[in-house]
């Protein structure tokens, strides 16, 4: 596999990154600058990752937005997404984003609600037998947020971060801007319909890969992974096809454009490796 880059010199930075610091009189004032955050008209909608690599992954929402970057021609834009869009169409989708250097994929796979603390969330089971029940700085690992887990789980075989052979947990998720219970459900009706004419579910969203390793033994001495990956879509456009899908138990394809430069996953082969994985 290898990953084009799309290079978005006409973005309007409505969604943007924000690059946190982890030192400093700022960092010592606020530790929430330990984290990275996606910013939506300048406003921190969700707080992701922590650079030191050992203390947990997190994805959660702390603010809301009521900016609407959706595009209305993003369906007919999109397609079926059976190939990658030419240039001019990623140009159009990708307006809302800030300039940048960005991998086009298209990813593929069922999609499961998810709400907060229950069996199904990632953060509250895999993330916590990892680096246990309080993640970095004390802080909650609540996403914060309904979300949804995108695709099947899948193990890589490592020798990196860790010390000796050990297994990673590859994980992919789908966060959305809108809170899904608020969403039409007209429209997700619509959706469903569409489905069930033959219609292909797609979306579009920005994206990163975390990467993290306690740098201590897991917290739960019977877990099997040392390490953990983690796909984090924000969804752009696409809520009411994703919600569809979720309630139909059908997959959901996404033209999703990686963020390598402002992930914490920038080795290109481990990037290869979490995204094959998503490829249909």
């Amino acid at each position: 596999m290898e990953l084009s880059t799309f290079e978005n010199i006409t973005g309007e930075s409505i969604v943007c990154f924000q690059l946190s610091r982890t030192s400093g009189p700022e960092y010592e004032k606020d530790h929430s600058l330990w984290y990275c955050h996606l910013t939506v008209d300048g406003k921190r909608i969700f707080e992701y990752g922590c650079p030191c690599g050992t203390c947990g992954i997190v994805f959660r929402k702390v603010g809301s937005t009521t900016h609407q970057v959706t595009d209305t021609e993003a369906v007919q834009l999109l397609g079926a997404l059976d190939v990658i869009p030419p240039d001019s169409v990623i140009k159009r989708l990708a307006r809302v984003l800030e300039p940048g250097q960005y991998h086009p994929v298209i990813i593929e796979g069922p999609v499961l609600s998810v709400e907060p603390k229950t069996s199904n969330d990632y953060f509250a089971t895999d993330a916590v037998r990892l680096f246990g029940s309080e993640l970095a700085h004390d802080e909650s690992a609540d996403p914060g947020v309904a979300y949804y887990r995108f695709g099947l789980d899948f193990e890589l075989e490592r020798t990196g971060r860790a010390t000796g052979q050990h297994k990673a947990l590859v994980t992919a998720v789908a966060m959305p801007l809108h809170d899904p219970s608020q969403l039409n459900r007209d429209r997700i009706e619509f959706w469903k319909r569409q489905h069930d004419a033959g219609v292909k579910l797609t979306a579009f969203a920005v994206s990163v890969v975390d990467n993290q390793s306690p740098a201590m033994d897991p917290a739960d001495p019977n877990y099997k992974y040392e390490e953990q990956f983690l796909l984090a879509n924000c969804i752009l456009d696409g809520h009411h096809r994703i919600q569809a899908a979720a309630e139909l138990g059908v997959a959901v394809r996404i033209l999703s454009l990686v963020r390598r430069d402002l992930s914490l996953v920038k080795n290109t082969d481990d990037l290869i490796e979490v995204l094959c994985g998503y490829i249909p």
